[in-house]
């Protein structure tokens, strides 16, 4: 009961670096580490003799050359020869093995703690799933983009989530799960709300020996915004393509209008009879337009690469002057007006295509007659520099609050197949580029309807 070894094995004297005959000379105190053996003197052999049995105590051996050796004890007091004799019977087995399991374990329960946080924080959904592809966790991700709670969301089917015309490629997926093999697409996802969504969503498999699969996890990311960035991109190129081949139009027709012109120069001099003469005139007069059309196409697609001062009253004439013909058989009247500072400092193409967007939007909103107004006036930044306020009017149908909270929204259109949606979300752009802001406002107010747009922009 002090301590004393009366027998150890082989096994036991391994652990302790020596045989187990020289052992018996010594107190099992003598082999721990001071701190264990107080450990043993204080808590242990106390407790032992409380409670006559103790399991999977912790102690550090040390070995002769000073090697620390961690064991763990089963003790317990067995009686012995005499009516109160007794004595101590320790079972030791080697503890390194296990500590280190118990360490990587401790590891592996923190990272895993760390990847459950970061799934759970994650702006993407990652939903693990059923091999019947039935939804078993959702993360806060998930959450946002289908605006479906953990609670909601548990227990449905994957395919719940898609549109129809996904049903299709999803289930194509999901076989291709079940032979192993991991996918990535871009299908159409639909919110709580019904709203559809473009997503991408890659799967994995969870497969067990031998090659069954027992459930599989998805990741899935909301790529509505970067789907109509890609087509907006499409969209400009289009535009751009189509501006480039209207530019050549313009630039080739301009050596036989000219041609044209002089002809009719030609025959006018010649011609005596009145009437002739006035057809003439007024053919020259449609010729005039002609090459003015053109010549405006041209200076659309020659934008100066730097800033120049534009004449306002000059910019407007010509902005009204590519739509005079369908103004007048509209039976839209005009007004344009400028007064205060007569030029602006900008891209001159720039601010030639914003007029000309929002010109033709005031005239598909007055095909039956009305007025249309171009002003400019002096005004003030909210800083207090001086500035240009540009007003495009009309008295066309108006806007409602539905449409102006959407209006400067890429391929946000009122105009159905026939428009692109792209006019006033480029446009406010391009303002802001030239330094300017823009502001609408708009009734549908019936006979008080229009829209009136007003654009700042500093007086550099």
């Amino acid at each position: 009961m002090d301590g004393g070894l009366l027998y150890a094995n082989a096994a036991f004297a391994r652990l302790c670096g020596g045989d187990e005959h020289s052992l018996y000379q010594s107190r099992f105190q003598q082999l721990l580490t001071p701190g264990c053996a107080i450990f043993y003197e204080t808590q242990f052999a106390p407790s032992l003799l409380l409670r006559g049995t103790l399991e999977e105590i912790s102690f550090d051996l040390v070995r002769p050359d000073g090697q620390r050796v961690p064991i763990f004890v089963n003790a317990t007091i067995c009686p012995g020869d005499g009516p109160t004799a007794q004595y101590i019977l320790l079972g030791a087995f080697g503890a390194k093995q296990r500590r280190l399991y118990e360490a990587e374990l401790l590891r592996a329960r923190r990272e895993s703690e760390q990847v459950a946080e970061v799934v759970r924080r994650s702006s993407d959904a990652i939903i693990r799933l059923s091999a019947d592809a039935v939804i078993e966790s959702w993360n806060n991700g998930a959450q946002q983009i289908f605006g479906l709670s953990p609670a909601e969301a548990s227990g449905k089917n994957l395919r719940t989530l898609f549109a129809e015309e996904s049903h299709a490629h999803l289930d194509a997926s999901i076989a291709e799960l079940k032979r192993g093999i991991e996918t990535i697409s871009e299908i159409t996802a639909i919110q709580k709300s019904g709203h559809l969504i473009d997503v991408s969503i890659s799967m994995t498999p969870h497969l067990e020996a031998p090659g069954i699969l027992v459930g599989f996890s998805a990741i899935i990311r909301d790529v509505t915004t970067r789907k109509r960035a890609e087509r907006a991109l499409l969209q400009s190129e289009k535009l751009a393509s189509v501006g480039r081949l209207a530019s050549s139009i313009a630039h080739e027709i301009n050596n036989p209008l000219e041609s044209v012109t002089n002809l009719l120069y030609i025959l006018q001099m010649q011609v005596l009879d009145s009437d002739t003469k006035s057809l003439v005139t007024m053919a020259q007069e449609e010729l005039a337009r002609v090459s003015q059309i053109a010549t405006h196409t041209l200076r659309f697609h020659k934008q100066s690469s730097g800033r120049t001062a534009v004449h306002l009253q000059t910019l407007f004439d010509s902005v009204l002057g590519l739509y005079r013909a369908r103004l007048i058989n509209s039976k839209i009247e005009t007004t344009n007006d400028c007064m205060g500072y007569p030029e602006l400092l900008c891209y001159e193409g720039e601010l030639r295509q914003i007029l000309l967007n929002l010109v033709a939007n005031a005239f598909d909103a007055m095909r039956t007659g009305g007025k249309l107004v171009l002003r400019s006036r002096p005004a003030r930044l909210p800083s207090g520099e001086s500035a240009i306020r540009i007003t495009v009017a009309d008295t066309g149908s108006g806007m409602d609050a539905s449409t102006l909270e959407n209006l400067f929204e890429p391929f946000f259109s009122t105009k159905g197949i026939g428009g692109t949606g792209l006019g006033l979300w480029i446009t406010k752009d391009l303002v802001a580029k030239n330094g300017g802001s823009i502001r609408v406002r708009s009734t549908t107010r019936p006979g008080r309807s229009g829209t009136a747009i007003t654009m700042l922009f500093p007086l550099m």
